[in-house]
C-alpha cells in the first residue's frame, strides 16, 4: 500500500503500534489537545489508538488505519474504523474514516489527496466520515466523493428557551456581561413557559408507550426490524454494539450519557441515546423510530431531557424523521461538520441521498473521537 512520494523515502502504509508516539505528537501539534506532549498525555493517546484503531473488536486487516511516512517523520494519518452494514438482507463492508490529520509545515494538500486516495482504493464497498471540515470536503469531492447536504443538516429543539438564549449570548464576548445579568430574568421566564399547559415548551410524558432503561438486547432487537425493512444501517452484533457503547462512554469528561428504548403494548417502537454536555445541552448520538410512530419516541427524548436539565436538544437530520422533528417544533440549521461518503454503488449512494439510510453520529466519528 505505497503512494507516489513526495520525498525519495516517502510511502503510505498500515499503521501500527510503534507509529503511536510520532501520531500522537502530529495530533496534539495540530488538534492542539494538550500543552505538551509529556509521558501523561503519550499514555493516554497510546490507550486510545490501541483501542480504536489497532485491537477493536471491529478491526479487519485488510481496512487499516494509514499512515504518510516521510523518512523518519509521520506527515500524515487516517484512521479507518470497518463498519458491516446491511441493506435490503445484504450485508456488505463499509469503513469510517476518523482523525485525519496532516502536518501543516509538509506538503499538506498532496499528503491530504493520497491518504484519502489510498483510502478509497480500499476493499469497502462504501467510504464515510460524517464529521468532515471544509478541506476535507473539498478533497473528498476532487476524488469522486460526495456531500451529503442534507444530511449535513441539524436540528435543535428549544426545551428552556430563554436560558438557550442567554446561553448563546455568553459565546459572544462582547455580550457576555449581558447574559450574565439575564440569567435571573431567563429562569423566571423558563418556569413560566415551560408550566403554561398550552406552551410548546411544557413537557409532558407522552401516554400510550413508555421509556424503558435502554438495554443491548433491546437495541439488537430493534435492529432486526430495520433488516426486515431493507433500509441500510450498521449490522451490530452485541460485542460489536456493546464496545461502541463503552466508546461512547469515554468519548468525554464531563457531562452523562442517557438514553431508553421506548415500547408500546409490549413493542419496541425506537430508543435514542445522548450526552448531556456540561452547558446543559443534550447532544442526540442516535434517535431510531418506527416512522408513524417517531413523534411518541421524539415525545419521551424531549421529557427525559427536560427532566434532567436540559436546555435544548440537538442531533444530526435523519431524513426519514424530517416531518416528525418539525412537528415537534425543531429548528433546522447548519452546524458544521459534513457527512461525506464515497462509493461505486450507485444503490448506496442513492440510499444516503434518500431516507432509506439510517446512520447516526452514534454508528459513525462521534464515539471514535479522542
Amino acid at each position: 500500500m505505497t503512494g507516489s512520494p513526495v520525498g525519495l523515502m516517502a510511502q503510505i502504509r498500515a499503521f501500527v503500534e510503534g507509529d503511536i508516539p510520532r501520531v500522537a505528537r502530529l495530533h496534539t501539534t495540530v488538534f492542539k489537545t494538550s500543552q505538551h506532549a509529556d509521558a501523561e498525555t503519550l499514555d493516554a493517546y497510546h490507550d486510545y489508538f490501541t483501542r480504536v484503531f489497532l485491537n477493536s473488536p471491529l478491526r479487519d486487516s485488510s481496512l487499516p488505519s494509514l499512515v504518510y511516512e516521510d523518512g523518519d517523520s509521520i506527515v500524515g494519518f487516517l484512521g479507518v474504523v470497518p463498519r458491516r452494514m446491511m441493506m435490503k438482507g445484504r450485508a456488505f463492508q463499509a469503513a469510517i474514516s476518523s482523525q485525519f490529520v496532516v502536518d501543516p509545515a509538509a506538503r499538506a494538500g498532496l499528503v491530504a489527496m493520497r491518504l484519502v486516495r489510498t483510502f478509497f482504493e480500499g476493499p469497502q464497498s462504501l467510504s464515510i466520515s460524517d464529521e468532515g471540515n471544509d478541506i476535507a470536503r473539498k478533497i473528498w469531492e476532487g476524488l469522486g466523493g460526495m456531500t451529503v447536504l442534507l444530511r449535513s443538516l441539524h436540528w435543535t429543539r428549544p426545551l428552556r428557551p430563554a436560558t438557550l438564549a442567554v446561553s448563546t449570548l455568553q459565546t459572544r464576548p462582547n455580550l457576555a456581561p449581558l447574559a450574565l445579568s439575564a440569567r435571573p430574568v431567563a429562569r423566571v421566564v423558563d418556569a413560566i413557559a415551560t408550566r403554561l399547559a398550552h406552551s410548546h415548551f411544557h413537557q409532558v410524558k407522552p401516554g400510550g408507550s413508555r421509556a424503558e432503561m435502554l438495554t443491548e438486547q433491546a437495541v439488537l432487537d430493534f435492529i432486526s426490524e430495520l433488516d426486515a425493512s431493507g433500509s441500510l444501517h450498521v449490522d451490530y452484533d452485541e460485542r460489536t454494539l456493546r464496545w461502541v457503547l463503552e466508546q461512547a462512554r469515554r468519548r468525554r469528561a464531563g457531562g452523562s450519557l442517557h438514553g431508553a428504548v421506548v415500547k408500546r403494548h409490549g413493542s419496541t417502537i425506537g430508543w435514542y441515546f445522548y450526552h448531556l454536555d456540561s452547558d446543559r445541552v443534550a447532544n442526540v448520538l442516535h434517535f431510531a423510530a418506527t416512522r408513524a410512530l417517531a413523534g411518541d419516541v421524539l415525545g419521551h427524548l424531549f421529557f427525559q431531557a427536560t427532566d434532567h436539565g436540559a436546555i435544548a436538544a440537538t442531533g444530526r437530520l435523519e431524513p426519514r424523521y424530517l416531518q416528525a422533528l418539525s412537528d415537534n417544533y425543531c429548528l433546522f440549521h447548519r452546524r458544521g461538520p459534513w457527512v461525506l461518503v464515497n462509493s461505486k454503488r450507485p444503490d448506496l449512494i442513492r440510499s444516503f441521498e434518500t431516507d432509506e439510510a439510517l446512520f447516526s453520529r452514534f454508528d459513525g466519528e462521534w464515539c471514535l473521537g479522542y
